[in-house]
């Protein structure tokens, strides 16, 4: 994980080194800022290991590089643009700098993974996103003028007005803004069954975010998706840390007390009253930047969560984006047509990076760790969103993601496999204790009241306007309030 800022046209170093500070969490371990006719560029950088190196910058013949990414296919990448001698674990920037002086712009394409992108090639800047926006960037300015952040409280540093970069797009100075086509995916053979492929898929997904390494943390909430995450690392690492957090009555806590045992990782638990929530809310909405309401009060716990490792490594991995692909949201079991289906899953993708992914990514890098999602994997996109209701939703109780319980319903303990699905705060047990607080403390006259002088539609409930005033004393401009995504209810 990495921390980006800079600036290009009329530039201020001193402006830049401000914003990197700002988001210290994303960086503590290494910071560099190069600075050319034209153009600053700043990054932080995170070891993935406790007091290893970290790189944060490539420069090759005029060209410079940061990027805050994770790469699923990095030893395909490695063995093409630097030889089948070149280390696998390499630095993505050492990879992206070669990528760039091979391929050029269309080097993005060839990417599956998260990445956010920073390059200068003589005077003209180049930026990135990936197609899912899964890690973050905001810019503000024109063409000619203007900077770029990892998160809106380093691009506050600047002014009130910017945007967030759009996911799957890139901009040059020289070319303007273009799309970038979706990474080319190898289709598996007609003899293998979806849970077969998809068990390969996602062991790869898994081994490649781990990149190696012996240890690696998991946010397990005893779900599907995120014991999954932890069955396919237990197949490739050696040391895994788990965490779950909730309530003393909560499900999560016992679900995922059994995945630990089952696995046999080094599991960790907090129990929390309503207090520890309160406490924790304002640190929390700072660091995921939202006020949304179902975002935040599953944020809230998730932050107790991510602060609750040693830091003995950095790599943390979720089980994000299963209910996304996989038709695990309960308005989706009465879509009929698996067209309609597809759709209605290409949209939440879409905005995840608004929603979900962005609580992945703020959270853990609150707590200087890279929160990485295995089933963004494209080959796992790619494969969840070709099947239909038969092989997602079936025809019995609790078979949403039915493929998925399919495929690792021999690594996992039967109870958890066919667990009925449960919101993160449902399952951890702050939804009731943050809906039940914002209805005790928010009279329906103030509700009213407020709401009226607020973006208008954005303000749904008491709990939500309990978020948003507490948002506003960290992030109180028009851009702030229209970055802020929207959750779907349901």
């Amino acid at each position: 994980m990495q921390g980006l800022a800079g600036c290009y046209g009329e530039c201020d170093k001193h402006l830049v080194q401000k914003m990197l500070e700002r988001i210290r969490h994303r960086g503590p371990d290494a910071s560099r800022i190069v600075q050319g006719d034209g153009f600053v560029i700043g990054s932080r950088a995170l070891a993935r290991r406790l007091g290893g190196e970290a790189s944060c910058v490539a420069e090759e013949n005029g060209v410079v590089v940061t990027a805050d990414s994770y790469i699923l296919n990095k030893r395909e990448l490695v063995n093409e643009y630097l030889g089948s001698g070149a280390k696998p674990d390499i630095a993505d920037v050492l990879l992206l700098v070669e990528m760039y002086r091979s391929a050029g712009l269309s080097m993005f394409e060839m990417i599956d993974g998260a990445y956010a992108v920073a390059i200068v090639d003589g005077a003209k800047l180049i930026l990135a996103r990936d197609r899912f926006g899964i890690k973050p960037l905001y810019h503000s300015g024109t063409s000619r003028n203007g900077t770029y952040s990892s998160e809106m409280k380093s691009q506050l540093v600047v002014g009130p007005d910017f945007e967030p970069f759009p996911p799957g797009k890139v901009f040059s100075q020289d070319q303007g803004w273009r799309s970038i086509g979706a990474s080319p995916v190898k289709q598996a053979s007609d003899k293998e069954k979806p849970e077969e492929t998809l068990r390969r898929l996602l062991l790869h997904s898994t081994d490649q975010c781990i990149e190696n390494s012996e240890s690696v943390n998991i946010l397990l909430s005893g779900g599907i998706d995120s014991s999954v995450v932890a069955a396919t690392a237990s197949l490739t690492s050696v040391d895994i840390n788990s965490v779950c957090v909730g309530t003393t009555d909560s499900e999560d806590i016992e679900m995922a007390r059994r995945v630990a045992a089952h696995l046999g990782t080094n599991h960790m638990e907090r129990v929390y009253e309503l207090d520890d929530l309160l406490q924790a809310m304002d640190e929390a909405i700072y660091a995921v930047e939202s006020f949304d309401y179902p975002l935040v009060r599953s944020s809230v716990p998730n932050y107790i969560a991510t602060h609750l490792f040693l830091n003995r490594n950095r790599v943390t991995l979720v089980g994000e984006g299963g209910d996304e692909i996989f038709a695990g949201y309960s308005h989706l079991q009465g879509v009929k047509s698996d067209s309609k289906l597809r759709t209605e899953r290409m949209r939440l993708l879409a905005s995840g990076h608004s929603t979900g992914f962005q609580r992945v990514d703020r959270m853990n890098a609150s707590a200087c760790l890279d929160g990485r999602m295995p089933f963004m994997h494209a080959g796992i996109v790619d494969l969840g969103l070709r099947l239909g209701r038969k092989d997602l939703i079936g025809t019995g109780p609790n078979q949403h993601k039915l493929v998925l319980r399919k495929a690792f319903e021999k690594l996992l303990p039967k109870e958890v496999v066919w667990r009925p699905k449960q919101k993160f705060s449902e399952g951890a047990g702050s939804m009731n204790m943050l809906q039940k607080y914002a209805e005790e403390t928010i009279s329906d006259k103030e509700f009213e009241k407020e709401r009226k002088t607020l973006p208008k539609g954005r303000i749904r409930t008491k709990e939500e306007l309990m978020y948003f005033r507490r948002f506003q004393k960290f992030f109180h401009s028009k851009s702030c309030y229209d970055a802020v995504g929207l959750t779907d209810s349901h």
